[in-house]
């Protein structure tokens, strides 16, 4: 077996052993935050707009249990607590959502002056007001290397998010704000991050369309609010405490963690 399908065997294997543990030690903390993240899609529209602060404090929530846990920070009620932690966890979260912003941005850009280049170069006369002209231009040989920019934006985009996975972990155990300078935690980890999250992302995906199947045969087609339920409960009873167990082994493995106040060494 190569050193890299053992990482991410070993990857998997913690994410999975995780489960357990981190229900048991966080399970309010999860808890709290499943019914936090329903509640947006109460919310009246006058006041949308809070639903993506809502959504935030409930993923803080139940990720900061879990990190507290994993590097025996204070445990709270069954993981329920609100300290530095997950303030800090809070700002780690927005600031990668800024740089991910920025780098879409970027990526938008690039991909609107390529297809609009070969636009132009297989319609002479283009009119890039025109919807018709568009979809003539693109529909031809050009059609290819349009269609190849978007996909490698996307790999782009998913590359630079796996380089800052272990943001919150380095947060966490340092005990002060990590983002950028978590970057090259990830050094030579990235492709298993992104295979061991395909691997553990699997049975939720399984289950969840057998759910949907099912659904359809017993004519539960309309039911949005079960398959809001089914949604959440997924992801904060499986993905998020797989999902950080995973992160903190590879995190783990990557570097040697410092001991501050508040926490241990693994």
């Amino acid at each position: 077996m190569s050193e890299g399908s053992a990482a991410i065997g070993r990857t998997v294997r913690a994410g999975l052993a995780g489960w357990a543990p981190g229900m048991r030690a966080c399970g309010a903390a999860l808890a709290a935050g499943a019914v936090l993240s329903l509640l947006p899609r109460a919310l009246p529209p006058e006041i949308a707009f809070l639903g993506l602060v809502i959504e935030l404090a409930a993923a803080t929530l139940a990720y900061g249990a879990l990190y507290r846990a994993a590097f025996d920070g204070p445990r709270g009620w069954n993981g329920l607590r609100w300290g530095r932690e997950e303030w800090r966890l809070l700002a780690v979260q927005l600031l990668i959502t800024v740089v991910m912003t920025v780098v879409m941005a970027v990526l938008f850009v690039v991909i609107g002056g390529v297809a609009l280049g070969v636009a132009r170069s297989t319609s002479p006369g283009f009119d890039a007001t025109s919807a018709e002209a568009w979809r003539a231009a693109l529909s031809g040989p050009g059609a290819i290397l349009a269609g190849l920019v978007p996909l490698a934006s996307l790999a782009l985009l998913a590359w630079v998010g796996l380089r800052l996975a272990l943001a919150p972990a380095a947060t966490v155990d340092h005990g002060r704000i990590q983002v950028l300078s978590a970057f090259a935690l990830t050094r030579g980890a990235t492709l298993t991050l992104f295979v061991a999250g395909l691997v553990l992302i699997a049975p939720a995906i399984i289950l969840a369309v057998g759910l949907g199947y099912a659904r359809v045969l017993v004519g539960l087609t309309r039911s949005a609010p079960l398959a809001q339920l089914v949604s959440v409960g997924l992801l904060f009873f499986y993905l998020i405490p797989v999902w950080t167990a995973a992160l903190v082994d590879v995190y783990r493995h990557q570097v040697q963690p410092v001991a501050t106040p508040g926490t241990a060494k693994p």
